[in-house]
This record gives structure tokens, C-alpha cells and sequence, in this order.
């Protein structure tokens, strides 16, 4: 399913919207995916519509964080606090049995998204994400993939120092920032041609931040270099950002990019 989808948004408009207002927006930008990151969304109008139906379920260690607060947290993280893990453990459950709803809904992919990074790397250091999360997702993403969803994973941020051990969860796709890594290093670290969804990074959606000569140069570059669907980890941001991403679309549509 992933090789036939060629552009789209996880997060298609600014401050949520309703499922189907989702739904209206990939339809009028022609994009091949819609998703849904408020139950119950709108999977199967997306599907008639011909677009791929997904779900986006928000992450144990961003659940928890929120909980807590983030200097607790990152206090908590530090410490390696029995706190922090029944606190973890209790938001993968929640994780869990959003899952299970959002499998009878009919979605086929689904999305678990937990920022664990930040510009300059993540969150935690490499040993701590193996020992606490890796655990956690690759749980979620055996429950997801049992139900015969296909299975993503996003964060935004810097993530060269563990997308080698996140992808030991075997997820299927990645959603990754490419201010922070970008598709060629994401590539790179993976040491295999792994599907993202990626390529276009926020200031490309402000007017006149993408050009043909300038970052048409770069996107081509990532397109021919490995399996890319075209979307931003932003999220069309403020108003303007829309008529951006047509014009991106249209740019795709000329150097037949889009299948």
C-alpha cells in the first residue's frame, strides 16, 4: 500500500479541524492519504473518496509527559524512577485500547506519534530509549500490525542518534522532521531504503520558501534517492501554508513525480 501513496498530510490544517473538514482538504489538494488523530474520524467517506484511511495515536512517553510535566518528566527520565515506568506503562494501555478502536473503524494505517527528540538530538540518551521505550513501541506495533494495520512511527526533532534502535520495533514507515533528519541521512543511518514521510520542511510552506531552482533541487534529490512520500511533520501551520503546498503539488505534477 505504501508504493502507491505519493503526497499527503498527517496534519492537513492548523488547530485540528473536523474529520471531515480532513477529509475536504486532502480531496481538494489531490492528496492519497487522510488522517485522523480524533475519534471516531471519517475513514470510510476517506476511502471512498479513494483515499487511504489512517489514525494517529500520540505515544506513551508524550502521554506521560503531559501528565507530569515536561521538567518532571525529564527528572523522572533521568533517575530511572519506578514512578516513570508505572506511569508509561499506564499510557501505553491508553495507547492500546485506542488502537483496538481505531482498527474496528476500518483505518489501514496507523500513526503512533511521540516527540522524543528536539533540534539537536533526543530527549533521553540512546541506552535509556532502548531500556524504556523501545520496549513499549514495539508492544504497540505488534498489536497494530496483528490487526492488520500498517504501522508508522513520528516524532519531530533530531533522531540520527536513535532511529538505528527505533526501527528494532520494525515499524513500517517513518514520519520524521526533515529540519532534523533529513531523508538522505535518515537513509543513511537506517542502512536500508526504509519508506518516509517526509520532505518538506516548514519554512518550504511560508510564500515564496519553495522554488523550483532552489528547493525543487533538494526534493528531487530526495525523491530519486529512496522511497519518499511527500508531507511535512508541521502540518499546513498557518493559513497560507495550503496555496504552498499546492504549488509544491503542482511542481510534483510537471516533473511527474506523482505517479
Amino acid at each position: 500500500m505504501l508504493q502507491r501513496l505519493k503526497r499527503g498530510e498527517i496534519w492537513p490544517l492548523p488547530g485540528g479541524g473536523t474529520a471531515d473538514e480532513l477529509v475536504a482538504v486532502a480531496r481538494e489538494l489531490r492528496m492519497d492519504f487522510c488522517f485522523f488523530d480524533h475519534w471516531p474520524g471519517a475513514p470510510a467517506k476517506a476511502k471512498a473518496l479513494g483515499l487511504a484511511a489512517g489514525a494517529v495515536v500520540r505515544g506513551p512517553w508524550q502521554r506521560w509527559m503531559i501528565e507530569v510535566g515536561w521538567q518532571e518528566a525529564m527528572l523522572q527520565m533521568g533517575r530511572g524512577t519506578a514512578l516513570m515506568m508505572i506511569g508509561l506503562e499506564r499510557a501505553t494501555e491508553q495507547g492500546r485500547r485506542e488502537i483496538d478502536q481505531w482498527a474496528a473503524s476500518g483505518v489501514e494505517m496507523l500513526l503512533l506519534a511521540d516527540d522524543v527528540a528536539y533540534a539537536n538530538g533526543p530527549w533521553m540518551s540512546p541506552q535509556q530509549f532502548e531500556k524504556v521505550l523501545l520496549p513499549l513501541y514495539r508492544s504497540l506495533r505488534e498489536q497494530a500490525g496483528a490487526a492488520g494495520l500498517t504501522v508508522g512511527f513520528h516524532t519531530d526533532g533530531c533522531v540520527d542518534a536513535i532511529l538505528p534502535i527505533l526501527h528494532q520495533a520494525d515499524f513500517q514507515f517513518y514520519s520524521l522532521e526533515p529540519e532534523g533528519t533529513d531523508p538522505l541521512r535518515a537513509w543513511q543511518v537506517l542502512r536500508e531504503p526504509v519508506p518516509l514521510f517526509s520532505g518538506v520542511p516548514a519554512d518550504w510552506l511560508i510564500p515564496g520558501g519553495f522554488l523550483p531552482t532552489r528547493e525543487g533541487r533538494i526534493l528531487r534529490n530526495w525523491l530519486t534517492a529512496g522511497p519518499l512520500t511527500v508531507a511535512t511533520a508541521s502540518g499546513l501551520y498557518h493559513p497560507e501554508a495550503r496555496n504552498a503546498l499546492r504549488e509544491i503539488y503542482q511542481w510534483l505534477d510537471c516533473e511527474n513525480f506523482s505517479g
